[in-house]
This record gives C-alpha cells, sequence and structure tokens, in this order.
C-alpha cells in the first residue's frame, strides 16, 4: 500500500522547483446524494495550458454504483478553477489550499485533500551480500566506478543523473537470474509533453528486457507506460506516482534457459513490484534473441531524470 504522511513534499537537489500546488494525489469523500458517501480519490496532472483532473470512487460493495469524473483546471490567482462535462453532468470547483471541492450540476460533490506520495520502498537498504551498483548516502555525491558511462553526473543529494544524449550508462558487472533488482528514479515534470515524450527512460536487464520508466501519473496505462514491459505486457494497475517524487521497481528475474545449442528451453520470467505494488507477477516475457546474462542498463532518452540506491541479490 502507498505511504501517506503529510500534506508537505520533501524531496532534495533539483526538486525546488516542485510540481506546484495542485498536481498531486488527493483522497476524501464523495457525496453521491444527501444519504451517500463513498471514499473517493483524485489525481491532478499538469499538462500546461491546463490541469487535467481524474476523481473517481474506490470500490465499496458489490452493489454500490461508484463514480468517474474527468475535468479540467485552470490557474485562477492562488486557485485552480475547475470545469468541465462528466458522465453527462457539467462540473465546477476548485483547488485552494490543499483541498479539492467539484459539484455538479445535480448537487453530486467531491471534497478530497491533498496527500503526499511516497513509495514505501524508497531508501530501501540492501541486505547482507547484496551487489551495491550505487550507494545513496544523503548529502553525499555517489560513487559511479561500478559503471560504464562516466559522461552522467553525481549529484549531491546522492543520486545520478542522465546527461542527455551522452548515451545508455551500464553496469560493468555481468547478471543473469536476480532475487531483486532494487533501483530508485525521480523524474522531472515535463508538463508540455505528451506520450512517450514526458520523462522517458527504461531499465534493462540483461542489456535486453526493458521495464519501462515513463511519467505515466494518471493516465490509463499502455504497454509503452510507466512500469510496462515495453511493447509486451501493460502493468495491471497504474502505481505511478507524480513526477518529482522518488520512485522505486523491485524486480525479481528469471533469466531464459538455453541448451548447449543456444536454443532457448525456456522463456524469461519477470515479477516487477511499483512502489509497494505488484504489477507484473513471474510474467513470461515472449520476445527474440534472449540473452541469458548481460549488464544492468538504464536508458538515455534525452532526459534529465535521476536514479539513487541501486543494488542486486543474485
Amino acid at each position: 500500500m502507498r505511504h501517506v504522511v503529510c500534506l508537505a513534499l520533501t524531496l532534495g537537489f533539483t526538486t525546488s522547483l516542485w510540481a506546484g500546488p495542485f498536481m498531486g494525489e488527493y483522497e476524501g469523500i464523495f457525496h453521491a446524494d444527501s444519504k451517500t458517501t463513498l471514499k473517493a480519490v483524485g489525481k491532478v496532472v499538469d499538462e500546461g495550458d491546463r490541469h487535467r483532473v481524474v476523481l473517481y470512487t474506490t470500490p465499496g460493495t458489490p452493489i454500490d454504483q461508484g463514480a468517474y469524473v474527468e475535468i479540467s483546471g485552470q490557474v485562477d490567482g492562488s486557485q485552480l478553477a475547475l470545469f468541465g462535462l462528466s458522465g453527462g453532468y457539467g462540473w465546477k470547483g476548485q483547488i485552494q489550499d490543499g483541498t479539492l471541492k467539484a459539484e455538479s450540476g445535480y448537487g453530486q460533490y467531491f471534497e478530497v485533500k491533498k496527500i503526499e506520495s511516497k513509495s514505501p520502498n524508497a531508501g530501501l537498504q540492501p541486505p547482507a551480500g547484496a551487489v551495491v551498483l550505487l550507494a545513496y548516502e544523503p548529502g553525499k555525491a555517489p560513487d559511479m566506478s561500478n559503471w560504464t558511462n562516466s559522461a552522467w553526473v553525481a549529484l549531491p543529494d546522492g543520486s545520478m543523473q542522465i546527461t542527455p544524449k551522452r548515451g545508455a550508462n551500464k553496469t560493468k558487472q555481468q547478471f543473469g537470474d536476480i532475487k531483486q533488482l532494487h533501483i530508485e528514479f525521480w523524474l522531472p515534470l515535463e508538463p508540455k509533453e505528451r506520450g512517450q515524450g514526458r520523462a522517458n527512460s527504461g531499465v534493462y536487464l540483461a542489456d535486453h528486457y526493458e521495464v519501462q520508466v515513463l511519467d505515466s501519473f494518471g493516465l490509463v496505462e499502455t504497454s509503452g507506460d510507466c512500469g510496462s514491459l515495453y511493447n509486451i505486457a501493460r502493468p495491471r494497475v497504474n502505481a505511478s506516482l507524480p513526477p518529482e517524487v522518488w520512485q522505486t521497481y523491485d524486480i525479481t528475474f528469471r533469466a531464459p534457459r538455453m541448451d548447449a545449442s543456444g536454443k532457448v528451453t525456456e522463456l524469461p520470467r519477470i515479477t516487477v513490484i511499483f512502489n509497494g505494488v505488484k504489477i507484473h507477477d513471474n510474467l513470461e516475457i515472449p520476445m527474440n534473441r534472449h540473452r541469458a546474462k548481460g549488464p544492468l542498463q538504464l536508458q538515455d532518452h534525452g532526459h534529465k531524470i535521476q536514479f539513487r540506491n541501486i543494488w542486486v541479490v543474485e
């Protein structure tokens, strides 16, 4: 489950230009009528010239009918003015001082408050015997000697940042079966970008099998969004946090089995836990040109994405 602690958002180096007072996750109540209230959540996504606001109820009893509303927001001084048509009704409202209120023309309304989004696995310490590939110590630039691309930057907050258009970064060590790969990443807010242009990277196992890294917060996911096995399988749930928040992958990988001639006898399998949520469970990977071993690769797709606290239990 996601860790909710407070409204303040503390991030670290390069994050002083945070995503703003409106973007993020919200929790609260949907008032369906004068007698019926349901738990509700919201996601507010900064898209440059507007904000996209998604509000929906969490599952109740099997006979409860919930709600799903998607409307727009426009900055108006210290508040975000909400408006739009959804579900056959007109909606209006505002976000101010961390509280979102939106009401339909028929009196239904949401009242939700902004929460801090945080992965429960952020800062997870490597167990004894783990191969530490990028040690994390707050306030200290990391040692990048386990990586091949010296053009990437060691930041004083303890993370390693992509230098756009200078190529991917790979581990000097190669890996086959992985009991646990832990990796943390931070995505910049790029509000005017869409799709694959919005904070794009990837984590490759054996330099071949990609788990996508992308700003997919608040989207209906495809097999190209964050947490997907790229162009193979979409996540079972969108567990993305807003950009400018540290997010985590914990991955188990069983390399393909091959005979003496190199023919694959068993396909590789992968389990991915994204921000504490299992989004792939022992999933078979039906690709070509399989590899039983190789380095880990972090992709350069032209964005200043940061990584920290990377370790492997073989």
